[in-house]
Protein backbone atom coordinates (compact mmCIF):
# COMPACT_ATOMS: atom_id res chain seq x y z
CA UNK A 1 0.00 0.00 0.00
CA UNK A 2 1.06 3.45 -0.59
CA UNK A 3 2.53 5.39 1.83
CA UNK A 4 -0.05 8.16 1.08
CA UNK A 5 -2.73 5.71 1.58
CA UNK A 6 -1.45 4.35 4.43
CA UNK A 7 -1.14 7.46 6.51
CA UNK A 8 -4.48 8.90 5.67
CA UNK A 9 -6.37 5.76 5.69
CA UNK A 10 -6.18 4.62 9.51
CA UNK A 11 -9.91 3.38 8.76
CA UNK A 12 -7.95 0.04 7.54
CA UNK A 13 -7.08 -0.37 11.04
CA UNK A 14 -10.35 -0.88 12.21
CA UNK A 15 -11.77 -2.41 9.05
CA UNK A 16 -9.17 -5.00 8.09
CA UNK A 17 -11.01 -6.31 4.74
CA UNK A 18 -10.17 -2.78 3.20
CA UNK A 19 -6.68 -3.48 3.93
CA UNK A 20 -6.04 -6.22 1.03
CA UNK A 21 -8.59 -3.84 -1.40
CA UNK A 22 -6.37 -1.13 -2.37
CA UNK A 23 -5.75 2.27 -2.67
CA UNK A 24 -8.94 3.06 -4.95
CA UNK A 25 -11.50 0.99 -2.59
CA UNK A 26 -10.27 2.48 0.47
CA UNK A 27 -10.64 6.22 -1.17
CA UNK A 28 -14.25 5.04 -2.56
CA UNK A 29 -15.53 3.41 0.87
CA UNK A 30 -13.83 6.27 2.83
CA UNK A 31 -17.23 8.58 1.60
CA UNK A 32 -19.74 5.92 1.98
CA UNK A 33 -22.57 7.22 4.30
CA UNK A 34 -22.74 4.59 7.22
CA UNK A 35 -25.36 6.40 9.54
CA UNK A 36 -27.61 9.50 9.49
CA UNK A 37 -28.77 11.61 12.59
CA UNK A 38 -31.65 13.57 11.64
CA UNK A 39 -30.99 13.61 8.08
CA UNK A 40 -27.56 14.78 8.59
CA UNK A 41 -24.81 11.86 7.03
CA UNK A 42 -21.65 10.17 9.09
CA UNK A 43 -19.20 8.86 6.72
CA UNK A 44 -16.68 5.86 7.19
CA UNK A 45 -14.22 8.87 6.63
CA UNK A 46 -15.56 10.21 9.50
CA UNK A 47 -14.69 7.01 11.74
CA UNK A 48 -11.34 7.20 10.30
CA UNK A 49 -10.86 10.88 11.30
CA UNK A 50 -12.11 9.60 14.95
CA UNK A 51 -10.10 6.82 15.05
CA UNK A 52 -7.17 8.68 14.07
CA UNK A 53 -8.48 11.07 17.43
CA UNK A 54 -8.51 8.03 20.15
CA UNK A 55 -6.35 5.42 18.49
CA UNK A 56 -4.18 5.45 21.64
CA UNK A 57 -7.04 5.28 24.02
CA UNK A 58 -8.88 2.32 21.97
CA UNK A 59 -5.59 0.25 21.03
CA UNK A 60 -6.87 -2.65 22.70
CA UNK A 61 -10.13 -2.91 21.32
CA UNK A 62 -11.14 -5.70 18.92
CA UNK A 63 -11.69 -4.06 15.86
CA UNK A 64 -15.47 -4.54 15.56
CA UNK A 65 -15.94 -2.88 19.38
CA UNK A 66 -13.65 -0.01 17.89
CA UNK A 67 -15.76 0.59 15.44
CA UNK A 68 -19.08 0.49 17.17
CA UNK A 69 -17.56 2.48 19.67
CA UNK A 70 -16.60 5.23 17.57
CA UNK A 71 -19.75 5.12 15.34
CA UNK A 72 -21.38 5.55 18.85
CA UNK A 73 -19.24 8.30 19.83
CA UNK A 74 -19.76 10.34 16.18
CA UNK A 75 -23.60 9.56 16.47
CA UNK A 76 -23.73 11.35 20.17
CA UNK A 77 -21.66 13.94 19.14
CA UNK A 78 -23.37 15.54 15.91
CA UNK A 79 -26.37 15.27 18.40
CA UNK A 80 -25.03 17.36 20.69
CA UNK A 81 -23.90 19.74 17.58
CA UNK A 82 -27.09 19.88 15.67
CA UNK A 83 -28.71 21.01 18.86
CA UNK A 84 -26.00 23.91 19.80
CA UNK A 85 -26.63 24.78 16.12
CA UNK A 86 -29.85 25.35 16.70
CA UNK A 87 -29.32 27.70 19.79
CA UNK A 88 -26.61 29.20 17.42
CA UNK A 89 -23.86 28.51 19.56
CA UNK A 90 -21.65 28.80 16.60
CA UNK A 91 -21.63 32.78 17.35
CA UNK A 92 -19.88 32.43 19.96
CA UNK A 93 -16.15 34.05 19.78
CA UNK A 94 -14.58 31.63 21.69
CA UNK A 95 -16.43 28.69 19.35
CA UNK A 96 -14.84 30.74 16.58
CA UNK A 97 -11.22 30.74 17.74
CA UNK A 98 -11.82 26.97 18.75
CA UNK A 99 -12.82 26.43 14.91
CA UNK A 100 -9.79 28.62 13.67
CA UNK A 101 -7.32 26.53 15.66
CA UNK A 102 -8.53 23.05 14.32
CA UNK A 103 -9.00 24.59 11.12
CA UNK A 104 -4.73 24.86 11.04
CA UNK A 105 -4.36 21.88 12.29
CA UNK A 106 -6.14 19.90 9.82
CA UNK A 107 -4.65 21.87 7.35
CA UNK A 108 -1.01 20.87 8.89
CA UNK A 109 -1.78 17.28 9.41
CA UNK A 110 -3.09 16.95 5.87
CA UNK A 111 -0.24 18.68 4.40
CA UNK A 112 2.64 17.24 6.53
CA UNK A 113 1.57 13.96 4.90
CA UNK A 114 2.17 15.67 1.49
CA UNK A 115 5.63 16.64 2.60
CA UNK A 116 6.49 13.51 4.37
CA UNK A 117 5.47 10.76 1.77
CA UNK A 118 8.21 11.63 -0.36
CA UNK A 119 10.96 11.30 2.39
CA UNK A 120 9.48 8.01 3.39
CA UNK A 121 8.75 5.79 0.63
CA UNK A 122 7.91 2.45 0.72
CA UNK A 123 11.55 1.95 -0.80
CA UNK A 124 13.29 3.66 1.57
CA UNK A 125 11.99 1.29 4.52
CA UNK A 126 12.93 -1.76 2.66
CA UNK A 127 16.21 -0.01 2.27
CA UNK A 128 16.45 0.40 5.86
CA UNK A 129 15.38 -3.05 6.74
CA UNK A 130 17.63 -4.50 3.93
CA UNK A 131 20.65 -2.30 5.36
CA UNK A 132 19.98 -2.33 9.10
CA UNK A 133 18.83 -5.40 9.81
CA UNK A 134 18.42 -8.31 6.59
CA UNK A 135 22.41 -7.74 5.80
CA UNK A 136 23.47 -6.53 9.56
CA UNK A 137 25.19 -9.45 11.52
CA UNK A 138 22.28 -10.97 13.75
CA UNK A 139 21.90 -9.91 17.76
CA UNK A 140 22.87 -12.65 20.07
CA UNK A 141 20.67 -13.21 23.29
CA UNK A 142 22.18 -14.52 26.53
CA UNK A 143 21.01 -17.36 29.11
CA UNK A 144 22.39 -16.48 32.30
CA UNK A 145 21.67 -17.34 36.44
CA UNK A 146 22.34 -14.59 39.06
CA UNK A 147 22.71 -14.57 42.87
CA UNK A 148 21.54 -11.04 44.19
CA UNK A 149 22.23 -10.19 47.78
CA UNK A 150 23.02 -6.55 49.95
CA UNK A 151 26.80 -6.91 49.94
CA UNK A 152 29.97 -7.28 48.49
CA UNK A 153 31.63 -9.17 51.08
CA UNK A 154 28.10 -11.88 51.00
CA UNK A 155 28.86 -11.93 47.86
CA UNK A 156 32.22 -13.36 47.69
CA UNK A 157 31.88 -15.63 50.68
CA UNK A 158 28.79 -17.17 47.96
CA UNK A 159 31.49 -17.34 45.24
CA UNK A 160 33.81 -18.76 47.53
CA UNK A 161 30.95 -21.60 48.54
CA UNK A 162 30.40 -22.07 45.13
CA UNK A 163 34.05 -22.24 43.81
CA UNK A 164 34.20 -25.06 46.98
CA UNK A 165 31.76 -27.37 45.04
CA UNK A 166 28.20 -25.94 45.71
CA UNK A 167 25.97 -25.73 42.58
CA UNK A 168 25.35 -22.47 41.40
CA UNK A 169 21.39 -22.90 41.79
CA UNK A 170 21.41 -24.08 44.82
CA UNK A 171 23.20 -21.25 46.48
CA UNK A 172 21.00 -19.38 44.21
CA UNK A 173 18.05 -20.55 46.53
CA UNK A 174 19.61 -20.70 49.53
CA UNK A 175 20.96 -17.09 49.49
CA UNK A 176 19.66 -15.04 46.78
CA UNK A 177 16.63 -12.56 47.30
CA UNK A 178 15.43 -12.07 44.22
CA UNK A 179 12.25 -14.18 43.16
CA UNK A 180 14.32 -15.99 40.54
CA UNK A 181 16.44 -17.88 43.33
CA UNK A 182 13.32 -20.57 43.77
CA UNK A 183 14.45 -21.15 40.32
CA UNK A 184 18.47 -21.72 40.98
CA UNK A 185 18.71 -17.98 39.76
CA UNK A 186 17.51 -18.54 36.28
CA UNK A 187 16.87 -15.61 33.90
CA UNK A 188 15.80 -17.28 31.17
CA UNK A 189 16.93 -15.76 27.46
CA UNK A 190 17.54 -11.87 27.33
CA UNK A 191 19.35 -9.19 24.87
CA UNK A 192 22.04 -7.27 26.20
CA UNK A 193 19.78 -4.14 26.60
CA UNK A 194 17.20 -5.74 28.70
CA UNK A 195 19.11 -5.70 31.53
CA UNK A 196 20.70 -2.60 33.24
CA UNK A 197 24.19 -1.19 32.00
CA UNK A 198 26.41 -2.78 34.53
CA UNK A 199 24.97 -6.56 34.61
CA UNK A 200 24.51 -6.49 30.63
CA UNK A 201 28.34 -5.37 30.44
CA UNK A 202 29.22 -8.05 32.69
CA UNK A 203 26.79 -11.01 31.25
CA UNK A 204 28.19 -9.89 27.17
CA UNK A 205 31.60 -10.14 28.52
CA UNK A 206 31.42 -13.52 29.64
CA UNK A 207 32.08 -16.92 28.00
CA UNK A 208 29.25 -19.94 28.53
CA UNK A 209 29.87 -21.53 31.51
CA UNK A 210 31.98 -18.63 33.28
CA UNK A 211 30.74 -17.41 36.75
CA UNK A 212 31.54 -13.50 37.34
CA UNK A 213 32.89 -11.73 40.24
CA UNK A 214 30.82 -9.13 42.19
CA UNK A 215 28.59 -6.86 40.20
CA UNK A 216 27.33 -4.02 41.48
CA UNK A 217 23.83 -2.57 40.28
CA UNK A 218 21.24 0.07 42.20
CA UNK A 219 19.77 -3.45 42.72
CA UNK A 220 22.76 -4.96 45.11
CA UNK A 221 25.27 -7.35 44.20
CA UNK A 222 25.35 -9.79 42.17
CA UNK A 223 27.05 -13.43 40.99
CA UNK A 224 26.55 -14.20 37.78
CA UNK A 225 26.90 -17.50 35.81
CA UNK A 226 26.29 -17.64 31.85
CA UNK A 227 25.00 -20.70 30.39
CA UNK A 228 24.70 -19.93 26.98
CA UNK A 229 24.53 -17.73 23.85
CA UNK A 230 22.26 -17.53 20.99
CA UNK A 231 21.59 -15.66 17.91
CA UNK A 232 18.24 -14.00 18.22
CA UNK A 233 16.16 -14.87 15.24
CA UNK A 234 15.81 -11.91 12.35
CA UNK A 235 12.35 -10.51 11.89
CA UNK A 236 10.89 -10.70 8.50
CA UNK A 237 10.16 -7.30 6.11
CA UNK A 238 6.51 -7.48 6.63
CA UNK A 239 6.67 -7.82 10.81
CA UNK A 240 9.37 -5.02 10.97
CA UNK A 241 8.50 -2.39 8.26
CA UNK A 242 5.78 -0.58 10.30
CA UNK A 243 8.26 -0.12 12.81
CA UNK A 244 10.50 1.35 10.74
CA UNK A 245 8.54 3.19 9.11
CA UNK A 246 7.69 5.37 11.98
CA UNK A 247 11.65 5.44 13.20
CA UNK A 248 12.56 6.72 9.66
CA UNK A 249 8.94 9.53 9.28
CA UNK A 250 10.53 10.96 13.04
CA UNK A 251 13.75 11.28 12.22
CA UNK A 252 12.48 13.17 8.47
CA UNK A 253 9.71 14.77 10.50
CA UNK A 254 12.46 16.30 12.98
CA UNK A 255 15.12 17.83 9.92
CA UNK A 256 12.16 18.85 7.95
CA UNK A 257 10.56 21.74 10.91
CA UNK A 258 13.85 22.17 11.75
CA UNK A 259 14.13 23.25 8.10
CA UNK A 260 11.03 24.87 7.96
CA UNK A 261 11.63 26.71 11.52
CA UNK A 262 15.04 28.24 10.02
CA UNK A 263 13.03 30.01 6.87
CA UNK A 264 10.45 31.40 9.54
CA UNK A 265 10.22 34.67 11.10
CA UNK A 266 9.14 33.34 15.16
CA UNK A 267 8.52 35.87 17.47
CA UNK A 268 7.70 34.84 20.75
CA UNK A 269 5.61 37.89 22.70
CA UNK A 270 5.96 37.82 26.41
CA UNK A 271 7.29 34.52 27.68
CA UNK A 272 10.49 34.31 26.25
CA UNK A 273 12.64 34.79 22.70
CA UNK A 274 13.51 32.75 19.77
CA UNK A 275 16.76 30.95 19.54
CA UNK A 276 18.99 33.10 17.44
CA UNK A 277 20.01 30.22 15.56
CA UNK A 278 16.53 30.08 14.26
CA UNK A 279 16.19 27.01 16.03
CA UNK A 280 13.35 26.13 18.81
CA UNK A 281 12.43 29.00 21.28
CA UNK A 282 13.41 28.69 24.38
CA UNK A 283 9.83 29.22 26.01
CA UNK A 284 10.42 30.55 29.97
CA UNK A 285 8.24 32.04 32.37
CA UNK A 286 6.61 34.62 33.07
CA UNK A 287 8.09 36.93 36.04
Amino acid sequence: MPVFVRLLAVLALIMPVLASEGASAQDEVADEVIARVNGTPIRYSDVSFADEEMSAALAQLEPNVRFQYLLGLLIDRRIVALAAEEKKVGDDPAVKRRQEYFNEKALRDFYWVQLMQDRVSDEAVRAWYDKNIASAPPEQEAHARHILVDTEAKAKAIAAEIAAGKSFEDAANEHSRDGSGQDGGDLGWFAKDDMVEAFGNAVFSMKPGDISGPVQTQFGWHLIQLVAFREMPKPAFEEAKEEIFRKLAREEGQKLIESLRKEAKIEIIGVGEAAPSGGRPQIVPQQ
